[in-house]
């Protein structure tokens, strides 16, 4: 999970499951549960007998019904592949001599210089409050990156366009990271 400067670079990985399961969950046992229900539906058609109001015979609404359940059957895998990718993400500080990189896989770094760092400091936040949530959130001139937890390492430094901006990543090791932070500023 980590390292420090001297065997490389301090890399911090967390896991990204704030609500991933259990929306991975609860939408399973939903597209089941519909997709129980138009088979049953499709079924209970192609039985009657009966034409339709919109179709003039029962093969013809038993179409519509394959399809209509093929269509969904895409749908429920598209949703479990999503589900299964929220699943996979994962939140990553990284420091070295030269630069801070914190991401949320698989969105691009956020790419720090050290020699840009103006300060760094251990804070205590609400991210739903402040940030509107956990993940990767906020805007250009202020990023969270986290997915948990109060305690956030909160990094401002200046960008190469000129203006200051703020990096903020939850983690329980924030005091430790700062520390660093601090020692490579201080060389």
């Amino acid at each position: 999970m980590s390292g420090s400067l001297g065997n490389g670079p301090l890399t911090i990985r967390e896991t990204y499951n704030r609500f991933c399961r259990v929306s991975f969950r609860v939408s399973a046992v939903m597209m089941a549960a519909i997709g129980a229900f138009c088979g049953y539906g499709a079924i209970d058609l192609y039985r009657s007998g009966e034409s339709s109001f919109f179709y003039s015979s029962r093969e013809s609404s038993f179409k519509v019904m394959v399809l209509a359940s093929l269509m969904f059957l895409c749908l429920m895998v598209l949703c479990f592949v999503f589900s299964y990718g929220l699943l996979r993400m994962y939140l990553e500080l990284r420091i070295d001599d030269e630069r801070i990189a914190a991401r949320a896989w698989p969105f691009p770094s956020t790419v720090v210089p050290i020699d840009q760092v103006l300060k760094s400091e251990v804070v205590e936040i609400n991210p739903m409050w402040e940030y509107g949530g956990w993940g990767l959130k906020g805007t250009k001139r202020d990023r969270l990156i986290g997915g948990g937890g109060t305690t956030a390492l909160r990094i401002t430094y200046t960008h190469e366009s000129g203006e200051e901006r703020k990096l903020t990543f939850l983690t329980d090791r924030a005091e430790e990271v700062d520390q660093l932070i601090a020692s490579q500023l201080a060389h």
